[in-house]
């Protein structure tokens, strides 16, 4: 029985060296994968950031373009409100006068009070 109990013993440290070299190397191994998870997190960010910048690019691009258009229009049509306000004082004097007249009466009782 003596003899079992040794080799027992022997068989027992052997197992326990074993199972701490594989823990050591699940332990190595898992760190390797958080660094190698870490490295792709930041490429990631990196790349998300690009992304997300190029895109508000293109719509800041398209939101400039868009208001250049609206910019155009608003000048053309203002061009055609003064073009047509100056037809209609030309084809009635008097009566621009007048209204001219009768709005600034208006306005000056209205700033009295």
């Amino acid at each position: 029985m003596a003899i079992t109990t040794t080799s027992q013993k022997k068989n027992g440290n052997t197992d326990i060296k074993h199972a701490a070299e594989a823990a050591k190397s699940d332990y190595d191994a898992l760190k390797a994968d958080i660094s190698q998870l870490r490295d792709d997190v930041k490429s990631l960010a990196g790349n998300s950031s690009k992304y997300i910048k190029g895109q508000s690019a293109k719509s800041l691009d398209k939101g400039v373009e868009q208001s250049k258009e609206y910019l155009d229009k608003a000048k053309s049509e203002a061009t055609k409100g003064k073009d047509y306000l100056e037809d209609k004082v030309r084809a009635n004097p008097l009566t621009s006068v007048g209204i001219a007249f009768g709005t600034g009466v208006l306005l000056a009782a209205l700033r009295r009070k």
